[in-house]
C-alpha cells in the first residue's frame, strides 16, 4: 500500500478495547495517526501504543466538542483530515482513492463524502436508505464539527463537496451484545425525542440550508423537518416499509431485517413513545434541554 503524504487519520476513542486494533490495522502504514482518548480503562490506550506515539487525552463532553479539540490542538500537519471513530475500517479501495486522488482536488472543495457501510447481526448494510454517505473527508481548517445535533454527528464545510463510493465500515463489537445496544439505543430515544421538539419549535436550527436537491447532510435536514410534522406512531411504520421494502433493506438478510427492526421501526416507536410525554408535560426548551 502507497503511503499517502496527503492525509492525517484522527482516531476518537474511549474503551475501545475490542474495535480499536481493527481500525487501526485498516490505516497502518498508510498516512500519520492521531488518537483522541477520553480516559480508557480497558487496555484501549496500550494497543495504541502499538501503532503511533501521537495519543492525546482530553476528557469527554461530546462529540462536536470532542472533535472540535482534536481539530484545534493536534500538530496535523497536514492538508486533509481522516476522521474515523474506533469501531470504524478504512477499505483499501478508499485509501488507494486517496493515495491517487487528494493532491488533485480544487481549493474551493472542503470536504468528501464516503461509502459508509454497517455491520449488524452479522451482515454487512448495504441496503435500505439509511445514512450511506458521510462526510469522513475533511479539508483542515474549512470544515468544523456540527454542534447543533444532539444524538447524529457530522461535519460542516464552507466550500463544495465531493463525493466518492469508496467506503469505511463500521463494526462496534459492543453492539454484538444486543443488551448494549438496546442500552444505548434508549438513550438515544430520549435525546432525539427533545431535538425533534426542539426543532418543531423552532427553538433548534439546521447548521445546514436544508435542501432536497443539496448535498447529503442538506438533503436530511429537509427530510427529517418533513419528519416532524408526520403523525406519531404511524411515521415508524411508513420508516420501516420505506427502508425495508422500497430501499431494499431486506436483500442483507438476516443481518438486514435485524437492524431495520430494531433501528429503523422499534427505535422510532419509542422516541415517539417520549415525544408524547415530552408534549403531555410541556415542557419548555430549556427544560427540555436539561
Amino acid at each position: 500500500m502507497t503511503r499517502c503524504e496527503k492525509v492525517s487519520a484522527v482516531v476518537l476513542c474511549y474503551n475501545e478495547a475490542p474495535n480499536i486494533r481493527h481500525c487501526l490495522e485498516s490505516i497502518k502504514d498508510f498516512c500519520d495517526v492521531f488518537v483522541v482518548d477520553s480516559g480508557s480503562t480497558d487496555g484501549t490506550v496500550e494497543i495504541c501504543r502499538e501503532f503511533t506515539d501521537n495519543i492525546h487525552v482530553n476528557k469527554y463532553i461530546n462529540h462536536a466538542a470532542q472533535w472540535q479539540w482534536a481539530l484545534d490542538n493536534l500538530p496535523i500537519r497536514t492538508e486533509w483530515v481522516l476522521a474515523l471513530d474506533a469501531d470504524f475500517t478504512v477499505s483499501a479501495e478508499l485509501k488507494d482513492r486517496m493515495a491517487q486522488a487528494l493532491g488533485d482536488i480544487s481549493v474551493n472543495v472542503s470536504g468528501i463524502y464516503v461509502r459508509h457501510l454497517y455491520h449488524f447481526g452479522g451482515n454487512l448494510i448495504r441496503f435500505g436508505g439509511t445514512k450511506q454517505y458521510w462526510l469522513r473527508l475533511i479539508r483542515k481548517g474549512r470544515a468544523y464539527p456540527d454542534p447543533s445535533e444532539l444524538v447524529d454527528f457530522r461535519f460542516v464545510g464552507d466550500g463544495k463537496m465531493l463525493r466518492w463510493r469508496e467506503s469505511v465500515i463500521e463494526y462496534n463489537r459492543h453492539d454484538d451484545d444486543i443488551s448494549t445496544w438496546i442500552g444505548k439505543q434508549d438513550k438515544f430515544s430520549l435525546r432525539l425525542a427533545v431535538e425533534e421538539e426542539l426543532r418543531r419549535s423552532g427553538a433548534k436550527q439546521w447548521s445546514v440550508k436544508p435542501r432536497f436537491f443539496g448535498h447529503t447532510d442538506e438533503r436530511i435536514a429537509w427530510l427529517r423537518d418533513r419528519w416532524l410534522h408526520f403523525p406519531l406512531f404511524v411515521r415508524p411504520v411508513l420508516y420501516f416499509i420505506y427502508r425495508y421494502f422500497l430501499a431494499l433493506g431486506f436483500l442483507d438478510g438476516r443481518g438486514g431485517f435485524l437492524y431495520h427492526v430494531l433501528q429503523g421501526f422499534w427505535l422510532r416507536l419509542i422516541v415517539d413513545w417520549k415525544t408524547m410525554q415530552i408534549r403531555k408535560a410541556r415542557l419548555s426548551s430549556q427544560e427540555m434541554l436539561e
